[in-house]
C-alpha cells in the first residue's frame, strides 16, 4: 500500500507537471505582439516555458524511478512471502516429526520412535548458548535432509539472562543447548582440558615444570627459586583462562606471588630452554587442531589430529631479557604450518602427545561418556618446540579460533570443520579430509543410578 501510494502521488505530480506545461505553451501561443516585441518579457516567458519543462522532466524521472523501485520491493516482498511460507510448512513439519520426542531429566534419552536409518529429515537448534553451536548449526544446514527446528525460551535467571530451548523442549539432533540434543558439543569432563593444574595433574611428563599459587599460596608447598636455572623468563598464568589475556611476564621467581589475588589459583612456569625460533628470530607456537569424539555407549573414544594446523609467531625477535608481553607471548594465528620445515618431524610428536592425554583421561575416570548420546569437540592444543626436536605440550583451548569463508575468504577452517562433522555425523560418501586418525581407547561408562533411564541399557542401546 505504501509503495503504491507513492506512486499514485507521483503520476499526480507528472500530470500536473503537464498541466503546467499546456498552459505555459498555451500562453506562449496567444502572447500578444507588444510582449513578443518586449525582450525582457519575452525572455520571462521563455524562462517559464523551461522551467516548466524542467519540472516536467523531473516529474518524469521521478515516475519511472519510484515506479521501478516498486516493483522491485514487490518483487522482494512476494519472495519472502514465499519463503515466509515454506518455512512455516516446514515448521509444522518439523513439530508433527513424530521421531522428535519431549527431552527428559533422566540419565539416560529416551530412544526415538522412528530408527535414523528410516528418517529423511534431522534437525538442528540454535539455542544461542554461544561457542561453536550456531557455526555447527549453519554447517549441518548446508546439508540436503538437514533443517531448522524452532526455539523458545526456556527459563530465565535471577540475572535476567534468558535461556533457550528447541520448541516444545523436544530433544532434536543437534542443539548448542547439550540436554536437548543428541549430540552434544561439549565433552563431559572438559574441565580436565581447560584447567591448566589439573591437566599437569594427567600428563607433568609432556608439560614443562609447572607450579600452582592457590589463594596466595604454593600448593603443597612446592616453590620455584631460581637457583641452578638458566636466566629465562616466568609466566604466571590464571588456570582457568586461555587466549593468553591472563598471562604475565616476569624475571625471577620471586616475583610471581607479586602478581596474585587472593582466592585465584594460578600456574607458574619457567620459559623452555632452546625454543626454535623462526628464522629471523622471532619466538613461534603451533596451534595443534584436535576432534575428540565419544560414542553413544559413553565408553568408546576416538581421537582425531588434523593434519594441518597453524603458527603463532610473535612480531618481534625473541631474548630472554625482553619481557614484554608481544615478543614472549604468542597468541594470534599467524600462518598457515603446512609450509614450515620442521612440521613432519613435529606433527606426530604433537599428535601421540595429544594422544596421550586423552588415553590417560579416559583410563582415569577424568573424561567421561553421555549414555545414549554422542558427545564431540573442536579443540586446540598449544605446543613449542625446542632446538632439540621435542614438543612441549602448554595448554588446550576449548573453544579455539574457527573462521568461516564470509569472515575470512583466503584463509579460514571450513574444510576442516565440515570434514569434522562428516565424522560426527557421517553420512554416505563422507570425506574425513585432513583430519587423521590418532586413537581409540576404551574407558567405563558411567553408573546408571537404580531405577532411572530404564528405556535405554547401559551401553547406549535401547533393549530388546
Amino acid at each position: 500500500k505504501i509503495g503504491a501510494n507513492r506512486v499514485r502521488v507521483r503520476r499526480t505530480q507528472l500530470q500536473f507537471a503537464k498541466l503546467e506545461v499546456e498552459d505555459v505553451l498555451q500562453q506562449v501561443r496567444k502572447a500578444p505582439s507588444a510582449v513578443v516585441a518586449d525582450p525582457s518579457r519575452t525572455q520571462a516567458l521563455a524562462a517559464h516555458v523551461r522551467r516548466a519543462a524542467q519540472d516536467l522532466a523531473l516529474a518524469t524521472r521521478l515516475r519511472r524511478s519510484d515506479e521501478t523501485v516498486v516493483k522491485q520491493q514487490l518483487a522482494i516482498c512476494e519472495e519472502e512471502i514465499e519463503q515466509g511460507r515454506l518455512e512455516m510448512k516446514e515448521m509444522k513439519l518439523a513439530i508433527d516429526d513424530r521421531s522428535l520426542v519431549v527431552a527428559t531429566d533422566d540419565p539416560v534419552p529416551p530412544p526415538s520412535p522412528v530408527p535414523n536409518e528410516e528418517r529423511t529429515l534431522f534437525y538442528c537448534t540454535n539455542c544461542r548458548v554461544g561457542g561453536h553451536g550456531q557455526r555447527f548449526c549453519e554447517y549441518l544446514l548446508k546439508r540436503p535432509e538437514w533443517r531448522v527446528f524452532p526455539s523458545q525460551k526456556w527459563f530465565e535467571d535471577e540475572k535476567r539472562n534468558e535461556y533457550h530451548c528447541p520448541l516444545g523442549k523436544r530433544l532434536v539432533d543437534f542443539a548448542d543447548e547439550s540436554h536437548f540434543s543428541r549430540i552434544a558439543m561439549y565433552i563431559k569432563g572438559r574441565v580436565w582440558l581447560e584447567d591448566k593444574t589439573k591437566m599437569f595433574e594427567l600428563v607433568p611428563d609432556l608439560m614443562p615444570e609447572t607450579f600452582v599459587i592457590q589463594d596466595r599460596k604454593w600448593r603443597d608447598g612446592k616453590e620455584p627459586s631460581d637457583e641452578n636455572r638458566p636466566d629465562l623468563p616466568w609466566f604466571v598464568k590464571e588456570a582457568d583462562r586461555n587466549w593468553g589475556t591472563s598471562v604475565h611476564v616476569v624475571a625471577k621467581a620471586e616475583q610471581c606471588m607479586e602478581l596474585a589475588k587472593p582466592g585465584a589459583t594460578y600456574v607458574v612456569q619457567q620459559h623452555i630452554r632452546d625454543p626454535l625460533l623462526m628464522p629471523d628470530g622471532r619466538k613461534c607456537h603451533i596451534k595443534f587442531y584436535v576432534l575428540l569424539m565419544c560414542l553413544e555407549d559413553a565408553k568408546t573414544w576416538r581421537l582425531y589430529t588434523f593434519k594441518d594446523g597453524y603458527l603463532s609467531i610473535s612480531p618481534h625477535a625473541w631474548s630472554a631479557e625482553d619481557l614484554s608481553k608481544e615478543t614472549q607471548v604468542t597468541i594470534i594465528r599467524t600462518e598457515r604450518i603446512r609450509g614450515w620445515a620442521p612440521w613432519p618431524e613435529a606433527y606426530p610428536k604433537c599428535k601421540n602427545g595429544v594422544a596421550e592425554v586423552i588415553r590417560r583421561g579416559v583410563a582415569n575416570g577424568k573424561l567421561e561418556g553421555r549414555i545414549g548420546k554422542r558427545q564431540f569437540e573442536i579443540l586446540s592444543a598449544d605446543f613449542i618446540v625446542d632446538t632439540r626436536g621435542d614438543v612441549w605440550l602448554f595448554e588446550f583451548n576449548m573453544s579455539p579460533v574457527l573462521k568461516d569463508p564470509k569472515d575470512s575468504p583466503t584463509t579460514n577452517d571450513s574444510d576442516m570443520i565440515t570434514a569434522a562433522l562428516e565424522i560426527v555425523v557421517p553420512r554416505e560418501g563422507s570425506s574425513h579430509g585432513e583430519w587423521d586418525f590418532a586413537g581409540e581407547f576404551i574407558g567405563v561408562p558411567p553408573v546408571i543410578p537404580e531405577g532411572k533411564g530404564t528405556t535405554t541399557a547401559a551401553d547406549g542401546t535401547a533393549p530388546a
